[in-house]
């Protein structure tokens, strides 16, 4: 009868339970990463919302005649926005300051928070003619 000297025929069960640990820690670190990602994706898409609802604002405050009576006076400090948001959660104001930083330049200044989760803050401000 032969021996068969340094012949593995499988793996211990000390080899099979060290690449289980192994391989379930790289699986959690997954995890961790995976709900990262699902974080990020939702703060991005609040934010988003925000943008969204800063410019409509702009285009519904540029879309008026530039005789409008929102452009004789400054609005300062900022004024919430009269009509409701389109999304849940979220405030918006502006202010106007007339004849800035020229004669018969109106600048509008936008900011659109959002209240539900976060807090994050969105501004946008652009200049309008006036007469």
């Amino acid at each position: 009868m032969t021996m068969l000297q340094g012949s593995n025929r499988g793996f211990t069960l000390v080899e099979v339970l060290v690449a289980i640990t192994i391989f379930a820690i790289g699986l959690l670190a997954l995890a961790g990463m995976q709900l990262t990602a699902i974080n990020g994706g939702a703060k991005s898409q609040r934010v988003t919302a925000a943008v969204g609802l800063a410019d409509g604002i702009v285009q519904n405050l540029m879309a008026r005649d530039a005789g409008d009576p929102i452009f004789d006076t400054a609005v300062s400090p900022a004024t919430a926005w009269p009509d409701a948001l389109a999304v849940e959660g979220f405030s918006a104001t502006y202010a106007v300051a007339v004849d800035t930083p020229v004669n018969g330049i109106a600048q509008i200044t936008v900011t659109v928070s959002d209240d539900a989760y976060g807090g994050r803050t969105v501004s946008r401000t652009t200049l309008k003619r006036t007469r």
